[in-house]
């Protein structure tokens, strides 16, 4: 006699076997893609093993020589990134630029920096034009909270020779989201240079080492026929950000208001650049207020000079 149960469990049953024979074939099929997947992930961690590296500044041996007049010289950016909460009213983003040729020690320099600075880890990026590794570094500079951070990125010219958009917009996001926390100091090192290039007007900052490359001709001389809008627009930037340093406090010494300005003006050719001028002096007068080789807050002409040539080169 004709069970309709039975054969209700039967032909379920035969369904059930096709669905699972159809995920194993499905699996099967799907199985390469997977292992490529995998593969790809493994190698990709891998390549950002090699590009980036995290290490205690208190484990670094920096050999360094020849180097102590240039050390001298910079004694107030090391002060500054040393006691970031004695310059907090300064605003300035913490980004310096090495330029020196191959193997002049400008490594070793951001080594000793980092100690000098009282840096507690070091992040280096060997590969800048990995952008992997650019997004594991925000990641991981970001993840420090407290600790004082050095973001180290070796010759980053070659990244920008390369030009590749994707790269340089993820590079100019990890360089400025970082150089705007106070607890993280970010230098890169390059072997040539250009004045005025994208290079130039992400770093506030730059230090040149003997041989360094400038390559290009200088063009920070303001055009023949620049509209008069654009002079009297500078001039008044000039002004303006003097005005508020005098306003807190420092003071002209030996220059006047209008050789003040018209000087930085001879050099400068944005008002990025001119705002980094002026508080490069701020910081200079104030370490030598802080350290009581003055008494007081004050500009002076080799102050201003010392200012121009960290920003400008070329």
């Amino acid at each position: 006699m004709f069970d309709p149960a039975a054969a209700s469990d039967t032909a379920l049953l035969f369904t059930e076997q096709v669905l699972v024979l159809a995920t194993i074939i499905g699996s099967v099929a799907a199985m390469p893609s997977f292992i490529e997947f995998i593969t790809e992930r493994r190698k990709r961690r891998e390549r950002i093993d090699l590009s980036l590296e995290d290490e205690p500044v208190e484990q670094l041996h920096p050999r360094l020589a020849g180097m102590d007049d240039l050390l001298q010289s910079i004694e107030d950016l090391v002060d500054r990134a040393r006691f970031p909460q004695a310059y907090q009213d300064l605003k300035i983003g913490n980004e310096v630029l090495i330029i020196g040729p191959s193997q002049s020690g400008k490594k070793s320099l951001a080594q000793t920096l980092a100690k000098l600075t009282g840096m507690e880890r070091l992040v280096t990026v060997y590969n800048p034009r990995d952008s992997d590794a650019l997004a594991e570094a925000k990641s991981l500079v970001t993840s420090y909270k407290r600790r004082k951070v050095m973001l180290l990125l070796p010759r980053i010219d070659l990244a920008y020779k390369e030009s590749d958009p994707e790269v340089l917009t993820e590079l100019d996001a990890l360089i400025e989201s970082a150089s705007e926390r106070q607890n993280v100091l970010v230098i890169a090192t390059a072997v040539s240079f250009e004045p005025d290039s994208d290079l130039d007007n992400l770093f506030g900052i730059k230090l040149a080492l003997p041989g360094a490359e400038v390559i290009g001709v200088n063009r920070r001389v303001m055009p023949a026929d620049a509209a008069p809008e654009v002079e009297q627009m500078m001039a008044e930037v000039a002004r303006f950000y003097l005005a508020e340093a005098q306003r807190r406090g420092f003071r002209l010494e030996g220059i006047s208001e209008d050789e003040f300005c018209s000087t930085v003006l001879a050099d400068a050719m944005n008002p990025a650049e001119i705002e980094d001028i002026v508080v490069l002096c701020e910081t200079t007068a104030l370490f030598r207020r802080r350290t009581g080789r003055v008494d007081a807050l004050i500009l002076s002409r080799e102050i201003l000079d010392t200012a121009i040539n960290r920003v400008v080169l070329g």
